[in-house]
């Protein structure tokens, strides 16, 4: 009986709307491509006991082409040429929802469509205006140093619509940079808004050209004595034709570590700082590119220097201070089973501590900046240069002083007497007769002792003669 009135209703409702003909009911749907798009169908006058027919249809040129379509009898039909990822979900029907899910929508699947819902005795017809937003990047080979832009296009294109530009969720006053770097890879979109209805499609943005460093702004912090590498990383897939490194301001050829990718230094010395730069020549749009990279080497070491007996001081020099903020000493100290403990000591802006010659032993810089650490410098004190205790001390450089003036003599004889021997050739080559009749003496003396002592040798195997 319920029922039966409910249905009279329905009867007088559809009277009253003139659904005689049947009920046309538009909408405007705005999607980004890429999405999933719903195109909803709501029957609101179903019929609970007879089953309907739902045809859903999309407007081509001038006639309707089916896109999705099911009987009452539940026999379904799809367009076999260029058919759409486009199904409807069955299980919504028992709720009289007849959406129409289209996957991967594109900027060509935007345009009008069409359901009706056909019951026993009534007919609806909904039309939906679906509107695609698509964001595009050109060129679509973008090398660092050419001109990049947005492009937002909306299928069909609306009127009375506003549109915003966005880069990584913020929001930009521009759609396009002339000269491209690595800093503006990420997702470019637009925002498009029109009729309560907001929508953002992006599209992602890849810079090819050296990826690491980003910029010439990087800076490498390396101690001396410590080995660091610089790096030269270009984009994947992206191989340089030649890779060029250069230390700027200076002619000696850097070493073969250099030769690759990346720049490697085995040991850093006094000297290694300063700005070294990597190109390589690529393929782009427009032919072959050649793409750069700038980074700045600082060279961080500890010093100390000793006033009277027991004071020490450490310096922490760093060639290129300009962002350092604050440092930070640290002392090594050992324990039972070599255990080893850092000691925080000292940390302000000051590059210098003063110790004394009792803390012998591993020193450690850390220098920051303010984000944090940038890098760090260690020195070992120990007894010679910290000059060690006082009386000990004294008695070292007693010692040292009496050893060096030792030795300072024992030069200045040495130099005595080869003066001396120039001397005596030199006075010697003034009177050349006088050096034979001294080699003629000499001579005659040796051959003296020489028969003396045959002559004694054979007085004494004999015994019989006097020998005098």
């Amino acid at each position: 009986m319920k029922e039966r009135k409910r249905h009279a209703m329905d009867l007088v409702l559809l009277t009253i709307l003139g659904f005689g003909g049947g009920l046309c009911r538009e909408q405007e749907l705005l999607v980004a491509e890429g999405s999933v798009a719903v195109l909803p169908c709501v029957d609101v006058f179903a019929e609970h006991t007879h089953p309907t027919a739902v045809h859903w249809s999309r407007r081509i040129g001038d006639s309707f082409k089916t896109v999705w379509r099911r009987n009452k009898n539940g026999l379904e039909f799809r367009p076999i040429k260029d058919p759409l990822s486009a199904r409807c979900p069955l299980d919504n029907f028992g709720k009289f929802i007849y959406n129409l899910h289209i996957e991967a929508i594109s900027l060509a699947d935007g345009g009008e469509y069409e359901c009706q819902v056909e019951g026993k005795i009534s007919k609806m017809v909904k039309v939906i205006m679906l509107r695609v937003v698509r964001a595009s990047i050109s060129p679509d080979v973008v090398v660092e140093g050419s001109r990049m832009e947005v492009n937002c296009q909306i299928s069909p294109r609306p009127k009375n619509f506003t549109l915003k530009w966005k880069k990584d969720k913020e929001f930009v006053n521009k759609n396009g940079i002339d000269s491209i770097s690595q800093r503006d890879a990420g997702n470019w979109g637009c925002v498009v808004s029109y009729k309560n209805q907001e929508v953002e499609a992006t599209a992602s943005l890849q810079v090819r050209g050296i990826s690491t460093p980003q910029d010439d702004s990087s800076v490498f912090y390396a101690a001396v004595g410590s080995s660091i590498s610089l790096p030269c990383i270009f984009t994947d897939g992206l191989i340089p034709n030649t890779t060029i490194w250069k230390k700027i301001g200076s002619h000696v050829p850097l070493p073969e570590s250099f030769k690759s990718s990346s720049g490697f230094i085995h040991r850093v010395e006094d000297g290694d700082e300063g700005t070294y730069r990597c190109s390589g020549v690529v393929n782009g749009m427009n032919g072959m590119q050649t793409v750069q990279r700038s980074m700045k080497l600082v060279v961080a070491q500890v010093s100390s220097s000793s006033r009277g007996i027991t004071a020490v001081t450490l310096f922490c020099y760093i060639s290129s201070p300009g962002l350092i903020t604050a440092y930070e000493w640290l002392r090594e100290t050992r324990g039972p089973n070599d255990t080893r403990t850092l000691s925080i000591i000292q940390k302000s802006s000051s590059s210098r501590i003063q110790i004394s010659e009792r803390d012998i032993g591993e020193w450690i810089c850390r220098f920051y900046d303010h984000e944090g650490l940038l890098g760090n410098a260690s020195y070992h004190l120990d007894m010679m240069s910290a000059l060690k205790g006082g009386k000990s001390s004294s008695g070292n450089k007693a010692a040292l002083v009496m050893g060096l003036g030792f030795l300072f003599l024992l030069v200045f004889l040495i130099l005595l007497q080869m003066y001396r021997i120039h001397r005596r050739r030199k006075m010697i080559h003034q009177y050349p007769a006088m050096e034979s009749i001294i080699h003629q003496v000499a001579t005659e003396r040796e051959h003296r002792e020489r028969s003396r002592e045959k002559t004694a040798k054979a007085c004494a195997a004999e015994n019989q003669f006097e020998c005098v």
